[in-house]
C-alpha cells in the first residue's frame, strides 16, 4: 500500500542554504520560485516564464484514472501574467498542466513534438506552439534569451527510462499517466542579461551539449541521480555554477498545501556532501513552495537571497 504523502519526511532545508531576507533586494535581478517537482516560475521585472509546471498533483491512487488538470490549483499558485510556458520533457509530471496554463495566460508553449501534439489535444492555439526539434531550439521571450539543450532522461525504474516514445499526432485526451510519453528530453539554458541559469528537469545530460557553456545558476534534478554515472561531477564540470538548487526531490503525490516532504530514494544529504567535493565553491540553496529566490544580474552571482511570500 502506497505511504500517504502526509507520513513521509518533512524537507527542512539547513540554515546556510536558506539566506533569507525581509524584503525583495534592490537592484536587478532573476527571481526563481520552485512551484514542486521540476516546476520553477523564472521572472525578472519585464518577463516571466514558466518551466515544467505541475501543481495537480494527483495522488497515487489518482494515478489509476485518467488525468485531468486542477484549475483551483493552478489558479492558486500560478502568476496571472506568464509570457512562455516551456516543458522540458513531456512525462506527466513535467506537461500535464501545461497546455491548460498556456491557454489560461495567452501564454506561449514551447516544446517537443510530443508537447506539442499534446497541447494541440487540449486546445492550444497552434500560434502559440513553438516545436522544439531535436538538435534543440533557441528563442526570445521578452528580455530573456532562452535555449533548448539536447539532453537526456534519467533511468530511474530498473535501469530505465520510463514511458519512452512519442506522440506523432494529437491523442485523444484525458491520458493516462504512462501515456504521456516522454518524446525528447531537453536542457534548458536561460539567459538574462549577463546571467545564466540551466534547468536540467531530469538527472541525466549529453557532455557535448552542454561542453563549453556556462551557467551561474544550476537547478539541478535528482530523482534518479544514483542511476546516472558521475551526475553532478558532469553537470558541474561542464557548466561551472556558482550557485546550485535541488529540484524534482519532493514527493509530489498530493497538493503544494500539505507542505514539502522528500520523494522517497533522494539522498538530500548525499547531494550536499557530492556537492561539497566536486564544486567547493558553489552555493548551495534549498527553497521552499513559498520562496522568492533573488539572483543579482550584476556581481557575484551567489549573493542571493530568498524572500518569503506571505501568500
Amino acid at each position: 500500500m502506497p505511504i500517504p504523502q502526509q507520513l513521509l519526511p518533512r524537507l527542512r532545508p539547513r540554515a546556510e542554504h536558506r539566506p533569507t531576507a525581509t524584503r525583495t533586494p534592490s537592484g536587478p535581478s532573476l527571481r526563481v520560485r520552485w512551484l514542486g517537482t521540476a516546476g520553477h516560475v523564472i521572472s525578472t521585472d519585464e518577463t516571466t516564464v514558466l518551466v515544467d509546471p505541475f501543481l495537480t498533483r494527483p495522488g497515487l491512487r489518482g494515478l489509476l484514472r485518467p488525468l485531468e488538470p486542477d484549475l483551483d490549483a493552478i489558479e492558486r499558485w500560478v502568476p496571472r501574467e506568464v509570457d512562455a510556458v516551456l516543458v522540458g520533457h513531456s512525462h506527466y509530471d513535467h506537461l500535464l498542466d501545461a497546455p491548460a496554463i498556456a491557454r489560461s495566460r495567452e501564454a506561449i508553449l514551447v516544446g517537443s513534438g510530443t508537447t506539442a501534439a499534446v497541447a494541440r489535444a487540449a486546445g492550444v492555439s497552434p500560434e502559440k506552439i513553438r516545436v522544439v526539434p531535436p538538435g534543440g531550439l533557441s528563442l526570445r521571450v521578452g528580455d530573456l534569451e532562452i535555449s533548448f539543450v539536447p539532453s537526456l532522461h534519467g533511468r530511474i525504474f530498473l535501469g530505465k527510462v520510463p514511458f519512452p516514445g512519442e506522440w506523432t499526432h494529437a491523442p485523444p485526451l484525458p491520458l493516462y499517466a504512462p501515456q504521456y510519453r516522454m518524446g525528447g528530453a531537453y536542457g534548458i539554458l536561460i539567459r538574462a542579461g549577463a546571467r545564466t541559469l540551466y534547468h536540467n528537469g531530469s538527472a541525466d545530460l549529453v557532455d557535448a551539449e552542454i561542453a563549453g557553456r556556462h551557467a551561474d545558476v544550476v537547478l539541478a534534478g535528482l530523482a534518479g541521480r544514483k542511476a546516472t554515472r558521475d551526475y553532478l561531477t558532469r553537470l558541474t564540470g561542464c557548466l561551472g555554477p556558482r550557485v546550485l538548487v535541488p529540484t524534482h526531490h519532493d514527493a509530489f503525490f498530493g497538493p503544494l498545501e500539505l507542505g514539502e516532504r522528500l520523494l522517497p530514494g533522494v539522498d538530500l544529504n548525499g547531494f550536499f556532501r557530492e556537492t561539497r567535493a566536486v564544486a567547493p565553491d558553489a552555493r548551495v540553496v534549498t527553497p521552499l513552495y513559498h520562496d522568492d529566490v533573488v539572483i543579482p544580474l550584476e556581481g557575484d552571482p551567489r549573493d542571493i537571497a530568498i524572500v518569503e511570500r506571505t501568500a
